[in-house]
């Protein structure tokens, strides 16, 4: 629901990838597929699907007519979702671990009725089928029309599952009392975000989240000035015979473009925010650090001298580090010093306003590595943090597991301390024991833990319909929040030794709850609670049966951190990010006489075609079966190449795939207008467990001399006809990684014939310390081939070392193929036709035309920078024939291969491949030459 699409089809493709366990529940109107130990879970969505259907059919008087595939499964061990909105093949996939306390999807009557019910209306929203004859026909045709032509900004489509989830419930987003205070803080700092960045994914601090968190109130401001039926105009209005995009159907219905009204819900929302500051008595607090960004999970050393923080900047990059708590001398002393500077060299100089808190000083950072995190560190001594971050199974190559490690910050060594345990926050009792939640398959539970074994024992069982966060022990007693379907969080306190549990009380109309700390002496415990729009940090005192109040809604409130020798601190967020707050020893406090009477959660703000209360459903619903590859779908697929040194290809074909992509396939061909390069091709994939077959079959002709770039290529004609076959298997032992094959190829050129098998590997390693890398990966292949001219024998070879510094990627590598008793073709491009591993007598090489010479031998030597990844490369490569040189390329080129398994075809096997470069030689033209190409290759 957070996370970019395309991050989460990437996480969907490694975790289907990973299972061939799959079973399937056929109801009237969804396909639910899932692995067998997500049994329960999908049991009950499939029921909670036919529901939300009808009840969203209601309310919108839209439904889908397609039956819609739904995936069940845990790929992050996060909470999120999806949905393609297609009309031809729509989907959606849940994330069964629910969300914590903190989280803005923390208020709902279940984890899964909301996730159900926000995708299901993205689908019902966005999937309509358009009333324009020819448009839809083309939507029929290809599934690519519905990807690339959504004409609905992200804040208006995620707005929009927002505001339906809020009002179908009485809870969500919109009704969010941290939520609401976050927003209202962002207005008094006149911050809210503008239009153009209201769709944005990426830029300051919570971008990503505005789309959902402002648009769904931008879209309630627009349903009470004006009307529900004018908002509701505007997507009737987009599926027309006339065709209009957004702004063009909006405009139509209030005679306004949604940015101009867009300006009015902020002045008026700002308003409202800045009004609601005025009636408000000043906090007693000052600033304790001023930090940058995102800021998270902060926690005091043992003795108080040590701050340690999670942080994250603005290029995801995620450290840990550890900060004195002592003021910071130096830069006092280099401010104060720079003032006198200042006023020495121009004494009418007005010096600088004195900051009101100085950057502490950083003792030791921790870098994430490999990109697997840093979460909720404690301290376990006074040099020692453990800490929760990112695992992979050996035997599963992507599926994240969330683990505990440590950290000594004084040698620097890190330790995992369990394995696969699925473990998200945790408190620790002592340096071998801790309390931690667990969520394996949906399931959460508290768990105890032997650091020192990393063996898990149970305290609770495991359970759907409740979810724990935030345990904290303290002399003996465990405190844990805990929210079970229909209610609201609540904070609980188990004796360990008695087993007995009490709750502790909340103020009256409470919504929001998360933080829980107890204080040093374990007396009594600090929380922050939600209420009325705002958030405020309380107190409650066991001996006294006391609840507190320690601020009025001035500031957003995080993580109260109760010292000793600091006082009460606490995170208190901003538009640009959390900062550390002090709060006054002389703050009021106000004491709470009225309490929450119940646990159950108000829903009284939902409207009509309400929802019913979120329950978990076993009962069987439609037929269950074993997942089957054979329920395909297919689509006409269309892509074109050009090369300026060789000829442009147009590809037309149809490809198929099954919804985990264990089986997919393609076919066409491809012609060109100089009759330099065309003919046909069959691509078969499939996936067994880790096991994946492959086949390609293909029949084409060249005539080198039809090229662009004909002077330079041998006068050559080829007609040939072959089959290409492999089974691979990989395998995974942390950041290493190898995939190794065995391959069998034909064909018939003219009268000549050529077989041959071939045994190889490719492997890769990496080491990301974010700013930092180094990796290497490399390559082998040896042949045993059979030919009209007899037999022969070779070997392909690569080795690639890359890396970033100072985030910059770079990377150097060398490629070489050798043969004996036959010849190499040099030059060419990869296509759907020719695929580079089935071609075991060709040299592809982008900046030559096919046949630009013939060779037994073949090597490369090249290196490129780029200016951040995921961009285009500058590169240099060096071409040696026979050991003499032979060609020299430099310029620009990327290429990439875009694989999401459960998107629809057409976005799967995707070959991106572009270049400009310019190519020097004794024996060829010296000339820029250029490339582009879009094609399918499995």
């Amino acid at each position: 629901m957070k996370k970019s699409l395309l991050s989460l089809m990437v996480a969907a493709s490694f975790a289907t990838a990973a299972n061939d366990n799959w079973q399937t529940i056929e109801t009237e109107n969804f396909k639910v597929h899932f692995p067998k130990a997500y049994q329960s879970w999908a049991t009950s969505a499939a029921n909670e699907l036919e529901i939300v259907r009808e009840k969203v059919k209601e309310q919108q008087n839209r439904v889908l007519d397609k039956q819609v595939d739904v995936i069940v499964f845990d790929p992050y061990n996060q909470s999120n979702g999806f949905a393609i909105p297609s009309s031809v093949d729509p989907m959606m996939a849940f994330f069964a671990t629910p969300p914590q306390s903190d989280t803005v999807i923390s208020n709902s009557s279940g984890w899964q009725q909301l996730l159900v019910l926000h995708e299901y209306v993205h689908l019902v929203h966005l999937a309509q089928p358009t009333r324009s004859e020819w448009r839809q026909k083309l939507r029929n045709f290809s599934s690519l029309y519905d990807l690339t032509h959504n004409p609905t900004p992200r804040w208006a489509a995620e707005g929009y599952a927002t505001l339906l989830e809020s009002q179908m419930t009485g809870r969500g987003r919109l009704h969010d009392n941290y939520v609401e205070s976050l927003i209202m803080q962002f207005a008094k700092e006149g911050n809210l975000p503008s239009y153009s960045q209201l769709s944005e994914e990426d830029g300051g601090y919570m971008a990503g989240s505005m789309a959902y968190l402002v648009g769904v109130r931008y879209l309630q401001w627009l349903e009470e000035n004006y009307s529900k039926e004018q908002l509701d105009a505007v997507w009737t209005r987009m599926q027309a015979v006339k065709k209009r995009d957004f702004e063009s159907a909006f405009e139509g219905v209030f005679l306004e473009k949604p940015s101009k009204l867009y300006r009015r819900f902020v002045a008026e929302y700002t308003h409202k925010a800045l009004s609601k500051e005025a009636t408000q008595s000043p906090l007693d607090t000052k600033e304790w650090f001023d930090l940058d960004y995102i800021q998270t999970a902060p926690s005091i050393s043992p003795d108080e001298d040590k701050l340690a923080i999670v942080s994250k900047d603005k290029k995801g990059n995620t450290k840990l580090t550890i900060y004195a708590t002592e003021e910071n001398a130096d830069a006092i002393d280099e401010f104060e010093e720079a003032q006198k500077e200042l006023l020495e060299d121009d004494a009418k100089d007005i010096a600088n306003s004195r900051p009101t808190s100085f950057k502490k000083e950083s003792k030791k950072t921790l870098n994430s590595i490999n990109r697997k995190g840093i979460l909720n560190p404690l301290w376990q001594d006074n040099t020692t943090l453990i800490y929760g971050a990112f695992s992979t199974a050996n035997n599963e190559m992507n599926t994240l597991h969330q683990d505990l490690f440590s950290w000594n910050s004084d040698t620097g060594e890190t330790k995992q301390l369990t394995e696969l345990a699925n473990v998200r926050r945790f408190s620790l009792a002592d340096t071998n024991i801790a309390y931690a939640e667990r969520v394996k398959q949906g399931y959460s539970q508290l768990v105890k833990i032997d650091l020192t074994t990393g063996q898990i024992s149970d305290l609770t069982a495991p359970s759907i319909d409740t979810v724990y966060d935030f345990p904290q022990f303290k002399n003996g007693k465990l405190a844990y929040l805990k929210t079970e379907l229909n209610q609201n969080w609540s904070l609980w306190v188990k004796d360990l030794a008695t087993g007995k549990d009490i709750n502790v009380p909340m103020p009256k109309g409470y919504q929001f709850l998360s933080y829980p700390k107890w204080s040093p002496e374990g007396n009594s415990i600090y929380f922050v609670a939600g209420v009325n729009g705002e958030t405020n940090i309380y107190r409650y005192t066991f001996s006294s049966d006391t609840l507190e109040q320690l601020s009025a809604g001035q500031q957003v409130m995080q993580y109260p951190m109760p010292t000793k020798q600091h006082g009460l601190l606490y995170l208190a967020v901003n538009s640009e990010g959390p900062d550390i707050y002090q709060l006054g020893e002389n703050a009021t406090v106000t004491q709470v006489s009225e309490r929450a009477k119940t646990l159950h959660a108000t829903t009284e703000k939902a409207e009509q075609y309400i929802l019913p209360p979120a329950k978990i459903y076993q009962q069987e619903v439609g037929a269950q079966r074993d997942y089957s590859a054979t329920d395909q779908t297919l689509s006409f697929a269309l892509s074109e190449q050009y090369n300026s040194a060789s000829t442009a290809l147009l590809h037309v074909g149809v490809k198929g795939k099954d919804l985990l992509n264990k089986l997919s396939w393609q076919f066409g061909g491809a012609l060109d207008n100089k009759n330099a390069l065309n003919g046909a091709y069959f691509d078969a994939k499939y996936q067994y467990n880790k096991w994946q077959f492959l086949a390609h079959a293909f029949d084409y002709k060249i005539n080198a001399q039809n090229q662009y770039q004909h002077p330079d290529v041998l006068a050559v004609k080829e007609d040939t006809t072959g089959a290409y076959l492999q089974a691979s298997y990989p395998y995974r032992n942390g950041a290493f990684k190898v995939n190794s094959h065995l391959a069998y190829s034909y064909k018939d050129t003219g009268d000549a014939y050529n077989q041959w098998f071939a045994l190889g590997a490719e492997q890769v390693w990496q080491r990301d310390w974010q700013s930092f890398a180094i990796g290497q990966s490399a390559s082998a292949r040896i042949y045993s081939g059979d030919a009209t001219s007899g037999s022969w024998q070779g070997f392909d070879a690569s080795l690639k070392v890359f890396g970033k510094a100072w985030s910059i990627p770079l990377y150097v590598d060398y490629h070489t193929q050798q043969r004996d008793d036959t010849m190499l073709n040099i030059g060419g491009f990869a296509s759907s036709l020719i695929k580079p591993e089935a071609q075991a007598d060709r040299s592809l090489i982008n900046e030559l035309p096919f046949y630009t010479a013939l060779s037994d031998d073949y090597q490369r030597f090249g290196a490129g920078i780029a200016f951040k990844q995921n961009m285009p490369w500058l590169y240099v490569a060096q071409h040696d024939l026979d050991n003499q040189d032979f060609a020299t390329s430099y310029g620009v080129k990327f290429n990439s291969k875009f694989d999401f398994a459960v998107a629809p075809s057409l976005l799967n096997d995707l070959n991106i491949d572009f270049g400009i470069a310019k190519i020097e030689g004794d024996t060829i033209q010296d000339e820029v030459r250029g490339w582009l190409g879009l094609w399918y290759s499995l």
